[in-house]
């Protein structure tokens, strides 16, 4: 570990997600000292399942909880991806021996309860983290020797960076960047998680299961050692505008949405929970994240579309990344640029690939037509070939991993 003339102070760490806590225990691993602050009275995460490919396993193995997220997890046989109005399958992908060998990783199916629970028990253990729940910051100063934090409840803490894991609606991203609102395409998400053993037999699978409708996407799979099944839906609302809000829809109207779907997925509709519903926001990539001795990580930095699985896993790989650079830098400033320089490209590139991906699944007329004719014909391996830079890259500062 290099010398460090900066690190009397702990690191401080905004956001109590995967992301804030994934940072906490990458940073005690190399020796550094870490505070994080939570907002929320517990560290305990909401919503539901989130597919993990290899780059997420290559993660959870540089953060020492491997074992634990492979007790936990579920892993498929497939990726498939049909057309929610035929019903007929266009693509798949066998998730095989072949496929692990190749990735060196699985791909799997996780609960986001189960992978921060994870996180936070192995953190608990380390005499160099300390959780602090119940503290919403409100502001910052970076003072050229260490950074003052200031929260809602009238409590100072100083430390020797300042990391930003506080999500799509980041108060430091406001501070440091202040380029507005996230974007929508106006796609609205509902989901439910139920039980394996009321899901039927006949719609039931150990399958992805990606369905691509106009103006639409369902998708479900299974979860937590194949106990629960996850299930999602979206919908294009053209009058939804960006912000931090849930709309709310009537299960009739829900319904409407998907009036022309095939029998299977208006069989597992029945399963989605419409109380709660979520506005599908992303940004554009910038390239400024990082701003002395404050930085930002995750969806706070690079907030993507859902359509590739990668907003935990980038965040997960900001963590192990950035705490590589800390402890081979010598200030914290130069740290915090270098990790923004060298996690800029790929998490750009991820950005720019999932919303085409997203285009792909909601596909109208021709478009639909053409993809549902080429999928066919493409070879097993072509969604691995085309992602491989992605799933396969080595989980290093040294390694650019857009290419």
């Amino acid at each position: 570990m290099t010398a460090h003339s900066d690190r009397s102070l702990p690191l401080l760490v905004v956001g109590g997600g995967i992301g804030g806590i994934a940072t906490a225990l990458a940073m005690s691993r190399r020796g550094q000292a870490v505070r994080v602050l939570e907002q929320a009275s517990e560290f305990r995460e909401i919503g539901a399942g989130i597919q993990m490919p290899p780059n997420a396993f290559k993660a959870f193995a540089a953060l020492g909880v491997l074992d634990a997220i492979q007790q936990v997890a579920a892993y498929p046989d497939d990726l498939k991806f049909g057309d929610m109005l035929t019903g007929e399958i266009v693509y798949r992908a066998p998730i095989d021996k072949a496929f692990t060998d190749r990735f060196g990783y699985p791909y799997g199916l996780l609960h986001r309860a189960d992978i921060l629970e994870c996180l936070v028990a192995a953190c608990r253990i380390s005499s160099l983290v300390t959780l602090t729940s119940g503290e919403r910051v409100t502001s910052f100063q970076d003072t050229g020797s260490k950074v003052i934090v200031k929260t809602a409840s009238g409590n100072t803490y100083e430390g020797c960076g300042l990391v930003c894991s506080d999500g799509l609606w980041s108060m430091a991203r406001a501070a440091l960047v202040d380029d507005g609102m996230p974007r929508t395409d106006g796609y609205v998400l509902c989901r439910g998680v139920v039980p394996v053993k009321d899901i039927p037999e006949e719609l039931y699978s150990k399958t992805v299961t990606m369905w691509g409708g106009p103006g639409l996407d369902f998708f479900h799979y299974p979860l937590r050692r194949h106990e629960i099944f996850n299930i999602g839906a979206s919908y294009y609302d053209p009058d939804i505008r960006p912000g931090p809000h849930y709309p709310t829809i009537t299960r009739e109207d829900f319904l409407k949405h998907f009036k022309d779907a095939c029998p299977h997925v208006k069989a597992l509709l029945q399963h989605i929970d419409v109380s709660r519903t979520w506005v599908l926001h992303h940004r554009l990539p910038i390239k400024d994240w990082s701003k002395g001795r404050v930085t930002l990580l995750g969806d706070a930095a690079h907030p993507t579309s859902i359509y590739i699985s990668q907003g935990a896993c980038m965040a997960l790989e900001d963590a192990v990344i950035l705490a590589e650079i800390v402890s081979q830098t010598a200030s914290i400033e130069e740290a915090f640029t270098r990790y923004r320089d060298v996690r800029y490209l790929r998490t750009a590139r991820i950005q720019f690939t999932s919303r085409e991906f997203g285009k792909l699944y909601h596909a109208r007329g021709a478009q639909r037509d053409l993809r549902n004719a080429l999928l066919p014909a493409a070879g097993s391996t072509a969604l691995a070939d085309m992602l491989a830079w992605l799933w396969g890259s080595p989980l290093s500062a040294d390694s650019p991993g857009y290419m």
